[in-house]
């Protein structure tokens, strides 16, 4: 069941009571739910093997996932997160403090 309560939760509830039985969140990897919910600015290693930091942010549309947004004024462009992706550390301050 999804907690209400949380950032992520309500965009879930939001989002069934738009596309119904339609709606996944087979995209939306459970780790990045926590940094979708604080909306803390995270780095974030890649699969390839890159770094970048943002904060989470999540499309629009029935079969969602997770972005990486550089600013907070990103409309476009940001940067898809997979399963292979992982948050490496979290800033606290003006320092990225690994994880």
């Amino acid at each position: 069941m999804i907690n209400t309560l949380t950032r992520f939760g309500e965009y879930c509830s939001r989002a069934i009571r738009e596309y119904g039985v339609k709606f996944s969140d087979a995209e939306l990897y459970p780790a990045f739910v926590p940094y979708f919910n604080s909306r803390e600015r995270v780095k974030i290693q890649f699969a390839h093997g890159g770094t970048d930091t943002g904060t989470i942010g999540v499309t629009t549309g029935w079969r969602p996932v997770f972005l990486l947004m550089r600013r907070k004024s990103d409309r476009g462009s940001s940067l898809v997160l997979g399963p292979n992706d992982k948050v490496i550390a979290v800033r606290r301050g003006k320092v990225y403090r690994t994880l």
